[in-house]
């Protein structure tokens, strides 16, 4: 069974006023950036979010295509500017301590399942109804790891990551500029290899 609708989760809109901060965050962290990998850009964005918190891995020449914070409170922040690069975006988050499997998918695609078993019912649910799984999802790691935070962010909180699980993170274009992309994020249960994305038509 294909993960719960539900766990796939829209970027919220930001304001102008939102933007414009995020830029001049962004600006501020490229300046304390500790170490650059290349990222070319792919998609052309319409605002820039970043968190300067602390010091950011920036990805990308000029303008980023991702940046991974990893902030005082033990919390990691992504801000995705490009849908590029998950390789890179992998290697930045396990150097902050997160092993993650990460996809980068065209619109009305998703990657055929099962990739992974996962460490509860928010990715394949053999025995469940959708309502009990509607009433766990509060108690889900799976929903408590990751969550959409604002426009092209998010923020890892590895307080719910056990050892050996790998957080997994399918990014689909939105073709939205306001909603760029849509995340669907599950833990998948450690000594349970990740399978390559193959991607595959989703009228979702």
């Amino acid at each position: 069974m294909k993960v719960l609708d539900g766990m796939w989760r829209d970027v919220p809109v930001a304001s102008s006023e939102d933007l414009t901060g995020a830029r001049r965050r962004l600006m501020d962290g490229m300046h304390a950036r500790r170490r650059v990998v290349t990222a070319p850009r792919l998609l052309v964005a319409a605002g820039v979010v970043a968190a300067a918190v602390a010091t950011p891995l920036v990805a990308g020449g000029g303008t980023p295509a991702y940046a991974v914070t990893e902030n005082p409170d033990g919390t990691i922040t992504v801000a995705l500017d490009e849908m590029r690069d998950p390789e890179g975006l992998q290697a930045d988050l396990l150097a902050a301590g997160v092993t993650a499997d990460v996809s980068f998918l065209a619109p009305h695609t998703r990657c055929a399942d099962p990739r992974f078993e996962g460490v509860d019912p928010s990715y394949g649910s053999p025995g469940h109804t959708e309502a009990q799984m509607r009433a766990g999802v509060e108690r889900w790691r799976s929903f408590e790891a990751t969550q959409v935070v604002d426009v092209r962010e998010i923020r890892i909180r590895p307080e719910f990551i056990r050892p050996g699980e790998t957080l997994v993170l399918e990014f689909r274009d939105n073709q939205n500029a306001q909603r760029p992309w849509r995340l669907g994020a599950w833990l998948a249960r450690a000594g349970s290899p990740v399978k390559p994305c193959t991607p595959v038509p989703d009228a979702g």
